[in-house]
């Protein structure tokens, strides 16, 4: 069976016909003929094909003559030329309705052959993903552990830290813990992302929430070396963002059907606005303006604050994490998940591509989690310091190791395939010339 467009097409392609069969049928019964089907479709071939013939002779183009065991003549008036325009036009503007009524039946159809099929389909495909995530774990679990040991060290971490800011009075590094705990807090999470979609085949996927990672992970460095002041500026910048999406949310709520915000709330907004470019300055209003000052910087953006951080190394690695967020080409064209890794076509998970989001995750990770232990150098510190550093070291030599053991498996494969075809060609018995006596 066709597509359903062809059939339409088809069907479009028979209405003349219909439309001719009916007005000759109607003109016979007038004029006093017998009903005859073959003689009807005779008198719509002539009809239908009158404007293509070529009768130089004939003067009279809306007078049609057959020859039959009685006289027949049609002959087509204006009414008849109205009566057909009238018929065309009805049929048009109910084309329409029945497209959509055709299609509507067509895809309930559909959804219900894939609501019967789904039961068998899922079942299979659970079964198949029970065992990629199997092999997946075989191939590389050793980097893929570390990586798991290095996310519950810092979380531990985390968690210690949190506990000594909770329990403290002071007020010299209250806005700094409250940045660093909750910049960390969401470093875990993302690291858990990140190892949920290695861990599934989704190295690209992991590569682009990496570049999330990263951005925390360069922030909280910049804090850390900031200080308090920069740290509560930090914080306050919370209300930049919320004048911001508020003028936005005013500007779609409309074509969205959405009602606008409550005029206390917008203004409770602009308010607190305002209060805080009156204090921090201009320059607070922009996106990275929190940092602005500290950098000394009217405009600053991710790039300056990366440099800050001592992290502008990371930038290629930023850039294709990158291409994995956005539409861009590079996004098309290169594939972590793909062993040639250009022009690859992948439409699900893959058993490569996570050196390079696994040992960013490893570093960005280290980096931040650093950043919360004591500033005292006590003896805690130096078994966490050290248990951080010599599990990061692990993890890129493991990844490495698996991925060069999949690409010389890929490679043997290959090759045994050419080989065989090799072969299979040199079976072939060769044609021979007639034996001559």
């Amino acid at each position: 069976m066709g597509s359903l467009q062809s059939v339409l097409e088809e069907q479009l392609a028979t209405m003349p016909r219909v439309i001719a069969t009916e007005l000759v049928r109607d003109k016979l019964k007038a004029a006093g003929h017998t009903e005859d089907e073959k003689l009807i479709g005779s008198i719509v071939d002539q009809l239908l094909g009158a404007g293509t013939a070529d009768d130089d002779n004939d003067d009279d183009d809306d007078v049609i003559d057959f020859e039959s065991e009685e006289d027949i003549v049609l002959e087509l008036t204006d009414a008849d030329t109205a009566r057909l325009q009238d018929y065309a036009d009805k049929f048009s503007e109910s084309l329409p309705d029945l497209i959509h009524t055709v299609a509507e039946a067509a895809a309930s159809k559909m959804l219900r052959r894939y609501e019967h099929d789904w039961a068998v389909w899922r079942e299979a495909t659970d079964i198949q993903m029970d065992q990629f995530r199997f092999n997946l774990q075989a191939r590389w679990g050793k980097g893929f552990d570390a990586l798991r040991m290095l996310i519950e060290l810092s979380r531990d971490i985390g968690t210690d830290f949190h506990r000594r800011a909770s329990r403290s009075r002071s007020l010299r590094r209250a806005h700094l813990n409250k940045a660093l705990s909750h910049l960390h807090v969401r470093a875990i999470q993302i690291a858990s992302e990140i190892m949920v979609l290695m861990e599934n085949g989704y190295a690209d996927g992991a590569m682009a929430r990496w570049r999330t990672l990263h951005e925390v992970a360069c922030v909280a460095m910049v804090l850390g070396d900031g200080g308090e002041a920069l740290a509560e500026r930090y914080l306050a910048h919370e209300i930049v963002e919320a004048k911001k999406g508020l003028g936005q949310y005013q500007q779609c709520h409309p074509k969205l059907g959405y009602a606008p915000f409550s005029k206390r709330a917008a203004a409770r907004i602009e308010r607190d606005y305002a209060d805080a470019i009156s204090r921090y300055g201009k320059e607070f209003g922009g996106d990275y303006g929190w940092v602005a000052e500290h950098l000394g910087n009217s405009r600053p953006n991710f790039s300056n604050i990366e440099d800050a951080a001592g992290r502008a190394m990371m930038r290629s690695h930023y850039k294709m994490a990158s291409h994995n967020v956005h539409a861009s080409t590079k996004g098309i064209a290169y594939r972590l998940g793909s062993l040639d890794r250009h022009y690859a076509v992948i439409a699900g998970a893959s058993n490569v591509g996570f050196v390079e989001p696994g040992q960013n995750l490893a570093l960005s990770l280290m980096h931040i989690t650093t950043l919360l232990l004591p500033t005292s150098w006590t003896l805690d510190k130096i078994a966490q310091l050290m248990a951080l550093n010599k599990l990061h070291d692990r993890i890129p030599r493991a990844l490495a190791q698996s991925e060069r053991a999949i690409a010389k498996d890929e490679k043997a494969i290959r090759e045994a395939a050419v080989a065989r075809r090799a072969n299979r060609s040199r079976a072939k018995p060769r044609s021979r010339s007639p034996r001559r006596d």
